[in-house]
């Protein structure tokens, strides 16, 4: 049959071309952008802890580059709506390669076979970055005969997705967004249905398909055709549109399409394990996936660290750009060093008394060791009163006098003595770090001197 009239498709594709680009705003992003958030985990876990961290992924409106190829039955209906597509397609072209600056877009049409239309399917334009290009095949669109009421979309649909010189980039988001208002012939062109969404899938094709109600055709949608393929290829069937409800029901369908938001790690640091829950997910485009993350550090992570890692999210499997997580957890030093006390050599008489629990003479080393702090300072408290002396570096040489009777005082020592240390009672010797740990305390003891 020849459908020489298409009701309300001039205003259809005028309404399209306003909507979109009245709905992309072009030069603005969405309060909030495409991405994970937050971007950046910066935080500080002890050895052995761990952080649990609710992560939100703002998808992007319009998948992340995307090929769009505009699939148009070019019979005798169309008419209207090819001339006002091909007087007002830079408007739309130009609306979404502002909200996909790496979008690029194909053009194609069916008619039918056994007709007198010289083709039945024909790529007016391959995939290209090229907005002038695009403009131009979509101008080049002209009308035929369609015969009967089913088209050839099947074998349309099959070649957009086999040939090679429909090209289509290996790492794009690919969309076919068709519109029509009659079913196929199944098969078409020696293609069945079930040949034609095999092959969109095998070339990870999302089809995007809007029943028009023009009055002519039998429906694009007769035979469930248009909904098996758009459920196949997690795709979207568009409710039925009159002719001045499709520009919305397009716009509906590019920027609702799902995506499958997963994760993978980068670069790690060994110290750190990182994982979240669930392994995927599946949202509507321009929504947000939650994930709840966990990130467990070591009992023997480096103290006193920064320790790292990256977290890449993935859309439809592909890795894209600002969908990277840095994670940066600084491991606190939270093992307290060790003070040393220990007799050292009389100046006077060049020997060390044998250890007995006390040192006669009264002559220490003090001494400390951290695990990360090179020089832990050392205090020296009296047993018998509330006075602390220090800090001393480790390797300070003391004379320890006991005077109960007397004020607890440090004064500088003579010769090898750094310090002469009068105490009411015995010296207590800890060393604090400079993560503010504290060790256990050691005791430096003399007897008092003889009555």
């Amino acid at each position: 049959m020849i459908r020489l009239n298409s009701r309300g498709i001039v205003c259809l594709c005028l309404t399209l071309i306003i909507a979109l680009s009245s709905a992309f705003n072009v030069g603005t992003v969405k309060a909030d952008d495409p991405g994970p958030d937050p971007a950046t985990v910066i935080a500080t876990v002890v050895p052995g802890g761990s952080l649990t961290v609710t992560k939100t992924i703002h998808t992007p409106e319009i998948p992340p580059r995307p090929d769009i190829v505009f699939l148009a039955d070019t019979t005798g209906s169309m008419g209207p709506a090819i001339s006002n597509v091909s007087t007002n397609a830079n408007t739309v072209l130009t609306a979404v390669r502002n909200a996909q600056a790496d979008s690029q877009f194909g053009v194609a049409e069916y008619r039918d076979f056994n007709c007198t239309d010289p083709f039945a399917y024909r790529l007016n334009q391959a995939v290209t970055t090229s907005l002038t290009d695009a403009q131009t095949a979509i101008s080049a669109w002209a009308t035929g005969n369609g015969c009967d009421d089913p088209e050839a979309q099947l074998n349309a649909l099959y070649q957009l997705a086999t040939d090679p010189a429909t090209g289509w980039r290996s790492d794009s988001t690919r969309i076919i967004a068709w519109f029509g208002d009659s079913n196929g012939h199944d098969p078409s062109g020696g293609h069945t249905l079930a040949d034609t969404i095999a092959a969109l899938q095998a070339a990870s094709i999302r089809v995007i398909a809007v029943p028009v109600v023009s009055g002519f055709g039998n429906g694009l949608d007769t035979g469930g055709q248009a909904t098996a393929i758009t459920t196949a290829t997690s795709g979207v069937l568009l409710p039925s549109a009159t002719s001045d409800q499709v520009a919305d029901a397009i716009l509906s369908g590019l920027t609702n399409l799902p995506v499958t938001v997963s994760w993978s790690l980068g670069t790690c640091d060994p110290s750190l394990t990182v994982n979240l829950t669930p392994a995927s997910q599946t949202v509507t485009s321009g929504t947000d996936a939650v994930f709840t993350e966990t990130i467990d550090v070591a009992l023997d992570a480096p103290q006193g660290t920064t320790v790292s890692c990256q977290v890449n999210f993935l859309l439809d499997g592909e890795a894209v750009e600002g969908f990277t997580q840095s994670i940066q957890i600084t491991v606190p030093d939270v093992t307290p060093p060790t003070a040393f006390c220990e007799p050292t050599t009389n100046p006077s008489g060049k020997n060390v008394p044998p250890a007995s629990g006390q040192n006669p003479d009264g002559f220490y080393l003090l001494s400390a060791t951290d695990n990360v702090d090179l020089n832990p300072q050392i205090f020296v408290a009296d047993s018998m009163s509330s006075y602390v002396f220090g800090p001393y570096a480790s390797g300070t040489e003391i004379k320890l006098v006991q005077a109960p009777g007397t004020t607890p005082s440090a004064v500088p020592g003579a010769g090898v003595i750094d310090w002469k240390i009068k105490l009411k009672g015995d010296a207590i010797v800890t060393a604090t770090d400079s993560a503010g740990n504290v060790s256990d305390p050691v005791f430096c003891r003399v007897p008092p001197p003889p009555k």
